[in-house]
């Protein structure tokens, strides 16, 4: 087989959607193939020039019909002369572009589901329809996959389920120096001697990170210290939001927003307990893999793909979605944890992810998908 040339579509190059990007793109380059990722700039776009893949910019959209009927047509005259193998989209609006790039080159293409359908507009409720159209269907979790198997029956066949890996060279407790965690606890301002319940992600979207603040609120413990990282610069509207909660509830000084951190496994590190919410709308937690990988207790909130992650009661702990009393409260068992117990968890949850979400076998698999496309 000629080496794959694979173009990804992307809507930005920021937070976990783009690591998946990269690392995609890492399996390509590193089976003799040529990665492409076309889409709007980020934070990661250096780490993707690292990789010696190719980035085309696109500008940034978040309406699915100016995107379907103005980038699609100017990417494939862009990339025409490129030979491309396959595209591949990551999100609703991407797809719209991904199949309509795909007919006018006569290529094949395949559709990634991070999340379930959660559009509530027509516009976009049709933009999530379409990625059952494509030739393959990736799902993220088994969370995902049922909700399209539910709504797209006649399509199952179509679809696969690749849970995202991380990199365990990366995500290791022994490559972590001390002086990379005190550089960081300094950087972040963590104050001395506090429990740190550690929420990473980006202040796009609401994801319940209000129930984390409401959770901490009813915690009522002054040892505890909130670090919700992943603010890139100018509030958005979202951090704005939180910041006002944060106030209201009268935690500053113990609920802080933080900077986007590169160094994330030293910010495991640091935390006592990791946290994501979302419930049902969550397809996939890279954050509750990573933490388990760094062997911290884990919380989550029930019914979406952060919770096929744990292992409840034995690498984490779930709670139920949208209850902030639920949540403080499994927050508080994990940090209740004996020094004994915590290294009896955190054997555990290294070897739950060494089992189930290994970068190398989830690339294997995704590019044995390419290869029975291309074949």
């Amino acid at each position: 087989m000629s080496p794959l040339k694979l173009l990804q579509i992307v809507p930005g190059l920021s937070g976990s959607l783009a690591r998946a990007t990269l690392d995609t793109a890492r399996a390509v380059i590193g089976a003799g193939g040529s990665a492409f990722v076309a889409s709007p700039s980020g934070t990661m776009l250096p780490d993707l020039l690292r990789l010696r893949a190719s980035h085309l910019e696109l500008p940034p959209t978040s309406h699915p019909l100016w995107a379907r009927f103005n980038l699609a047509t100017r990417l494939a005259s862009s990339v025409r002369d490129l030979d491309l193998s396959l595209l591949q989209s990551r999100s609703p609006t991407t797809a719209w572009i991904a199949r309509a790039v795909a007919r006018r080159l006569k290529l094949k293409w395949v559709a990634t589901l991070h999340q379930p359908f959660v559009a509530t507009g027509m516009v976009r409720r049709h933009a999530e329809r379409r990625q059952s159209k494509a030739d393959a269907v990736v799902a993220v979790s088994e969370h995902v996959a049922r909700d399209f198997r539910q709504r797209f029956p006649a399509r199952a066949d179509r679809l696969v389920v690749i849970p995202s890996g991380i990199d365990l060279d990366r995500f290791d407790p022994a490559t972590v120096r001390a002086e990379r965690l005190i550089k960081l606890a300094a950087d972040l301002r963590i104050p001395d001697g506090t429990l740190v319940v550690l929420y990473p992600g980006r202040f796009v979207e609401d994801r319940g990170q209000k129930v984390l603040i409401e959770a901490i609120e009813k915690l009522g413990r002054k040892d505890v210290f909130c670090l919700l990282l992943g603010s890139t610069g100018t509030p958005t509207v979202l951090e704005k939001e939180l910041e006002r909660a944060i106030e209201q509830a009268g935690l500053n000084g113990r609920v802080q927003i933080g900077p986007y951190v590169e160094d994330m496994p030293a910010a495991y590190m640091l935390a006592d307990v990791v946290v994501a919410t979302g419930g049902a709308r969550q397809g996939f937690s890279r954050t509750m893999v990573e933490a388990q990988a760094m062997g911290r207790p884990a919380v989550c909130e029930q019914g979406g793909g952060a919770a096929e992650a744990l292992r409840e009661g034995v690498t984490g702990w779930l709670a139920p979605e949208g209850d902030p009393s639920g949540l403080a409260q499994a927050i508080a068992t994990a940090l209740s944890l004996s020094a004994d117990r915590r290294a009896e968890l955190a054997r555990a949850a290294q070897d739950h992810v060494r089992g189930r979400y290994r970068l190398a076998h989830s690339n294997r698999r995704l590019l044995q998908l390419y290869e029975s496309l291309v074949g």
